[in-house]
């Protein structure tokens, strides 16, 4: 797939984004995807330095995006990051609800209580704070489109990885319910639910060939998928070319739950 920092395409000009968990990996690609095709970008994370070099590298490449600090655990950090974007940029129309956080390598009862109620906080009811607050003011706007990243462990299951997989099943379910409800009113909620991506998220794993080899011999593409993957899935998803889609997960895996 082409490398969307490289694209000539031009679908989001004039269109205003939030990326969440996007100083760094996926969310990092997927901003810089967005800023390439016109769109101006609020770049949200806890992490403002991440978000500083992802708004640093918009720049350099001649798009727009500003940093907003975010706990997407928090429900007044969230309301406070959509404020940030209508003050800044006056509109909403597209939220990519892509923050997300979990233990590594815990079975159920490996998981520690503050460990799950955490990973349920972020990565599933920060899709909940997200879409809660963008969507009365896309809404007010004329409409706009959702993309909540899930992963293909919401579909199959991990070893080890419980309250991951549940959190995240908990997204895919979500989504679907938002784009029920939200249809009539011009807002399109999809998923994206990669496979395995070469991320800082990742690297520990990947670092060990030979975990890495028995990884990739199950993706029918014989390789890693990298952030720009799943970032030409997530413009898709949120542009006019998915308009009659709404309520779907696009499973970008390379095969893996196929084989």
């Amino acid at each position: 797939m082409t490398d969307p920092a490289h694209s000539s395409r031009n679908r989001f000009p004039g269109k205003v984004v939030v990326v969440t968990g996007s100083g760094s990996g996926i969310g990092r690609q997927t901003a810089l995807a967005f800023a390439t095709e016109g769109a101006q970008v609020v770049v949200a994370d806890v992490d403002t330095d991440g978000a500083a070099r992802s708004v640093a590298e918009i720049e350099a490449a001649g798009g727009q995006a500003i940093v907003c600090r975010v706990d997407v655990s928090d429900d007044e950090s969230v309301r406070e990051m959509v404020e940030l974007t209508i003050s800044t940029y006056g509109r909403l129309d597209v939220l990519h609800n892509n923050a997300y956080w979990a233990p590594l390598n815990r079975s159920v009862t490996e998981t520690s209580l503050p460990e799950w109620d955490r990973t349920i906080a972020v990565t599933l009811t920060g899709v909940f704070l997200g879409c809660r607050h963008a969507i009365p003011v896309m809404i007010e706007g004329g409409g706009g489109a959702i993309v909540n990243t899930a992963s293909v462990a919401a579909l199959a299951a991990s070893p080890r990885f419980g309250a991951y997989v549940a959190a995240k099943g908990g997204v895919v379910a979500l989504t679907r319910s938002v784009a029920f409800d939200y249809g009539s009113r011009g807002i399109r909620c999809n998923a994206v639910a990669p496979g395995l991506i070469e991320t800082p998220a990742t690297e520990a794993v990947l670092a060990d060939p030979e975990r890495r080899a028995w990884l990739t011999g199950k993706i029918l593409v014989g390789r890693a998928g990298q952030p720009s993957d799943i970032a030409n899935a997530v413009l898709y998803l949120a542009s006019d070319e998915s308009a009659f889609m709404t309520g779907q997960t696009l499973v970008v895996d390379g095969g893996r739950l196929i084989s």
